[in-house]
């Protein structure tokens, strides 16, 4: 597809998204997302340069490191993109009404960050070089977030916690997934959520 066409698209879709809420974070992060991907693919699949010159990785992480934040909104395909953004409606929709936009957006960028750190070490120590891009680390967090929301309201851990072990240790048995980064971001989402979520400025919905 044309470039201009699809950078077209991008900012269709960007206009279209904020439109609609101006202090809706969660549409922001897929509009933002989604016209990144459109400017840096031809829609099928990103340019190959485009991703290892600011993806994340060893050969980045010295000269380059603003790549530890570029890379959560570079996306390897079509399909990558859409069930990350997929991924981030469902559980942005459930928690930036609660924490508002400033921390949702605190956890998001925190744990995409913590989970692009967690998986330079780990290529660092098993001397292996990849390129990592995608939002999952930062997604991940939120879905921490969540669980820590549950044990903190419930006193103990229920689907949600069967499905988040699903989710992160499914990704060692597909090819090309950054389980570190899912780990790392996960972590740094629950990590934060049982730390500092006190569970009387939260309301259960049934």
């Amino acid at each position: 597809m044309d470039p201009i066409l699809s950078a077209a698209i991008g900012i269709s879709t960007f206009l279209v998204i904020r439109g609609r809420d101006k202090k809706d974070m969660t549409a922001m992060l897929i509009a933002v997302n989604l016209f990144v991907y459109s400017l840096t693919s031809n829609l099928a699949e990103a340019y190959e340069s485009i991703l290892i010159e600011w993806g994340n990785s060893l050969l980045n992480a010295e000269s380059n490191p603003i790549t530890l934040i570029t890379s959560m909104f570079l996306h390897a395909n079509i399909i990558h993109i859409l069930l990350n953004m997929y991924a981030l409606y469902i559980f942005g929709s459930m928690l930036e009404k609660g924490l508002g936009p400033r921390r949702f957006l605190t956890i998001y960028m925190a744990s995409g960050i913590a989970g692009n750190l967690l998986s330079l070490i780990v290529s660092l120590l098993t001397n292996s070089i990849s390129i990592g891009v995608g939002a999952s680390g930062a997604i991940l967090g939120l879905f921490g977030f969540i669980m820590a929301y549950e044990y903190r309201i419930t006193g103990r851990l229920g689907f949600s916690s069967i499905l988040a072990a699903i989710f992160v240790l499914a990704g060692g048995f597909m090819p090309n997934v950054d389980v570190s980064a899912h780990v790392g971001g996960f972590a740094t989402g629950l990590a934060y959520g049982l730390i500092s979520m006190r569970p009387s400025r939260y309301g259960v919905e049934y």
